[in-house]
């Protein structure tokens, strides 16, 4: 389904095709998931690394930059494309959009927040320097680098954005 959906797009999924590729009938894909939107959001949910797997090495640093890799390998990945195509399509479906960022967005975005909180209990982040904006940083500079450009976002520019803009921010 994620080729399917990276090669042609949401608008022009069919669960018939995603039937005929899964071997099996419609109606079979119809009692799991009620629409062609449940089946993108779940296969996506799945195909991303889950909220709960969020690294902890013992060093804030390094399980930002580890997060960052782990979210540029995926976004790097078919499943990335398949995405990038969703997002190109999405903002025509508001219920689409809804579902999307409840169910596969809004659970992922805490986890760089949580990695800092764990750095703070470390002694290794300044607490007063911990804020949400300080937390979408990261991620955001990820997602507009992937949005702006093909090509696949480089190790460097992880490492760059961990330790030329979170960590001067966040340091004791």
């Amino acid at each position: 389904m994620i080729s399917q959906l990276e090669d042609v797009g949401y608008a022009r999924l069919t669960m018939d095709r995603v039937a005929a590729d899964a071997r099996t009938g419609k109606a079979a894909l119809y009692r799991r998931w009620p629409s062609k939107a449940e089946l993108v959001v779940d296969t996506l949910d799945y195909s991303l690394p889950a909220p709960e797997d969020a690294p902890d090495t013992g060093n804030v640093r390094d399980d930002l930059v580890e997060h960052m890799r782990q979210k540029a390998e995926v976004l790097n990945s078919s499943v990335g494309r398949a995405v990038q195509s969703l997002l190109a399509e999405i903002d025509r479906d508001r219920p689409l959009v809804r579902l999307v960022q409840e169910r596969v967005f809004q659970p992922r975005e805490n986890v760089f927040q949580l990695i800092l909180e764990r750095g703070v209990q470390r002694g290794e982040v300044r607490s007063g320097r911990l804020s949400p904006l300080v937390a979408e940083l990261g991620p955001a500079m990820l997602v507009q680098r992937f949005l702006s450009d093909s090509a696949p976002v480089p190790d460097d520019y992880l490492v760059s954005v961990v330790d030329e803009l979170i960590m001067p921010i966040v340091r004791r």
